[in-house]
C-alpha cells in the first residue's frame, strides 16, 4: 500500500524526469595548467599571431623549433626557450602545418605549408636542418583559387603521397596534391573540393587512419576521410550546441599521437577559453577540458581565445622531456601577442585519469635511422655484395665485393639515386636505376678475391634520409658477374 506522501512524491518523480532527461549533460569539470615558456610577440599588433607547428630537430631534439604565423605579415621561427630565431615577411600567412621526408632533388626534406590570404596562394618552404633556416621552395606562385582561411597537411599511408587541404570562411574546402616540380621545386595540383558547412579554419589530418578533422566554428567538429576519393561522407565528433563539449568559436586542432593507434585529438574551444580532449581513436569518446593559467612564478600570463594549437609526443630534450603543447594567446599584456609553451606531462597528470605519455613514439618520421638492406631482384645474381657498416652521416660506409670464381680484373661498386629489377646482361639482372643520379663510382682491382670499398659521407645534416642503391661487378677474361643490391638510407 502506497501512503498519500509517497504517492505525492512519486506525482514529483513523473513531472521531474522527463525535464532531467532533456536537459542538456553537465559538463566536466575543468582543470588548469600553466605555461613554462612563452615565445617573443609578433612583429604585428591587435589579433595577428595564428597558428604554430613544430619541427623536430632529427639528432638533437632540443634544437627543434616552433613555426608561427602572423596572419599580418608572414611566418616566424623560435627556439624552444622562446627566441625569435627568423622572420620571413611573405604576406599574410594565417595557418602552418609541417610533414617530413618530402623528396626534393636527392634529398628528403621537412616541408612547411601556409595558406598566404592576400594573393590566396600556397607558401612552400623546406627546413634546412644545420641552420635551422626556412627556405622557400615553392617552383613559382601557387594559385589555390578560392580565398583560403586555414590549412594543414597529410601524408597518406596508402600512396606516402603529400597533400594540403585549404579551409575556408565560406565552408569550401580543397585538397591539394604536392609534388616535386619538372624544373624543380615544390608545385601542387587541386585533386578535390567539397563543401564542410560554415566557416572553416582549423583542421589536423591523422596519417595512420586517414581522418581528417575539420573545426566548423559555430557548429562542432567533423571528421571526414583524408585520401583524394574519399568523398564528403562525414562524422560529428563534438558540438557547440546541447550536450556538447564545445564552446563558439571551434578554432585549432592537433593531435598527440602513442602507439598503437592511441593518443589524442585536442581542440581549442576559443569561447570558453579552453582545450578539449577526445581520444584519437573513432568514436572519439570525449575525456577532458583544460585551460591555460598564468604562471606567476615565472611571469607568464594566462593563455585566452587561443586561435592555432600544436602538441608533439616526442621528447624535445630537457626542457620538454614528455612533449610540448603550444596555443596561441589573445592576450600578451604589454606587448603584441604570442605563443605559449606547456609541458605535455603537466597536462597528462592533470586529467582524471591521467592521460598516455609516450614520448619517443615517431608518428610522423622525424628522426633519421641509418639502415642499409641487402636487395636480389629476382635472385639470378649471387649474393657477394655485404654490408659492413652502417651509412651514418661523418662516417665511412664499408662493404665487401667477393670475386672468387671470376679471373683477375676490375671490380667496380656502382651507386644511385633509386633501385631498379628486372632489365638482364648476359651476366646478371641490374639492380640499380642508371637513368637516376649517379652517386657513387668506386673501381679497385681483383685477384677473385673479396676486395673492401669505402665510402666517406659527408657530415651535413641536409643528407639525412639520403637513400642510395649500390651494386658490385667483377670483371675478368673468364667473364663478368653482377651482386646483388644494397640499399642505404643515409642517417644516425
Amino acid at each position: 500500500m502506497i501512503h498519500a506522501a509517497n504517492r505525492g512524491a512519486l506525482r514529483f518523480l513523473a513531472l521531474i524526469l522527463p525535464l532531467l532527461a532533456a536537459a542538456p549533460a553537465a559538463r566536466a569539470q575543468t582543470f588548469t595548467v600553466s605555461p613554462v615558456i612563452e615565445t617573443g610577440p609578433v612583429p604585428t599588433g591587435g589579433d595577428a599571431a595564428d597558428d604554430s607547428a613544430i619541427w623536430i630537430h632529427p639528432l638533437f631534439p632540443s634544437l627543434s623549433l616552433v613555426i608561427g604565423t602572423d596572419k599580418d605579415s608572414g611566418l616566424l621561427t623560435f627556439d624552444l626557450s622562446g627566441n625569435q630565431l627568423q622572420y620571413l615577411p611573405d604576406g599574410s600567412l594565417n595557418n602552418v602545418d609541417i610533414r617530413y621526408g618530402f623528396p626534393l632533388g636527392l634529398l628528403k626534406v621537412a616541408l612547411v605549408t601556409s595558406g598566404e590570404r592576400n594573393n590566396d596562394r600556397l607558401a612552400v618552404y623546406a627546413v634546412e636542418p644545420t641552420t635551422r633556416i626556412l627556405l622557400d621552395v615553392a617552383a613559382g606562385p601557387i594559385p589555390v583559387g578560392f580565398d583560403v582561411y586555414g590549412c594543414c597537411m597529410y601524408k597518406s599511408p596508402v600512396t606516402k603521397e603529400f597533400y594540403f587541404f585549404g579551409t575556408s570562411e565560406g565552408g569550401t574546402i580543397k585538397q591539394f596534391r604536392l609534388f616535386e616540380a619538372p624544373g624543380g621545386g615544390v608545385g601542387a595540383q587541386e585533386v578535390r573540393s567539397f563543401d564542410a558547412g560554415g566557416t572553416i579554419e582549423g583542421c589536423v589530418a591523422d596519417d595512420e587512419t586517414g581522418f581528417l578533422f575539420l573545426s566548423e566554428e559555430n557548429v562542432g567538429i567533423h571528421r571526414y576521410g583524408a585520401e583524394p576519393g574519399a568523398g564528403t561522407a562525414s562524422f560529428l565528433v563534438d558540438t557547440t550546441g546541447p550536450g556538447g563539449n564545445l564552446t563558439a568559436d571551434v578554432e585549432g586542432l592537433a593531435i598527440y599521437y602513442t602507439a598503437g593507434g592511441g593518443g589524442y585529438l585536442i581542440a581549442s574551444s576559443q569561447g570558453s577559453d579552453t582545450y578539449v580532449v577526445y581520444q584519437r581513436a573513432a568514436p572519439h569518446a570525449f575525456i577532458a577540458t583544460f585551460q591555460i593559467g598564468a604562471n606567476a612564478a615565472l611571469g607568464i600570463d594566462g593563455v585566452t581565445e587561443t586561435d592555432g594549437i600544436d602538441v608533439t609526443n616526442l621528447a624535445l630534450g630537457n626542457a620538454f622531456p614528455d612533449g610540448v603543447f603550444i596555443a596561441q594567446d589573445d592576450s600578451n599584456p604589454g606587448f603584441n601577442q604570442n605563443f605559449k609553451l606547456v609541458d605535455w606531462q603537466d597536462i597528462a597528470s592533470g586529467a582524471s585519469p591521467p592521460l598516455a605519455v609516450d614520448n619517443d613514439y615517431d608518428a610522423y618520421g622525424t628522426g633519421c635511422p641509418a639502415s642499409a638492406t641487402v636487395r636480389n631482384g629476382s635472385g639470378a645474381n649471387p649474393v657477394i655484395l655485404a654490408n659492413l657498416a652502417p651509412p651514418i652521416l661523418g662516417s665511412t660506409w664499408s662493404s665487401s665485393l667477393n670475386c672468387a670464381g671470376v679471373s683477375p680484373g676490375p671490380a667496380y661498386l656502382l651507386g644511385f639515386n633509386f633501385p631498379s629489377s628486372g632489365f638482364f646482361y648476359p651476366f646478371g639482372e641490374v639492380l640499380v636505376d642508371l637513368s637516376s643520379t649517379n652517386l657513387v663510382f668506386l673501381a679497385t682491382s681483383h685477384a677473385g678475391n673479396v676486395v673492401p670499398f669505402n665510402v666517406a659521407i659527408p657530415p651535413q645534416l641536409l643528407l639525412c634520409g639520403l637513400e642510395i642503391s649500390v651494386q658490385g661487378a667483377c670483371f675478368g677474361a673468364s667473364g663478368a658477374t653482377l651482386s646483388n643490391a644494397i640499399d642505404l638510407v643515409i642517417g644516425f
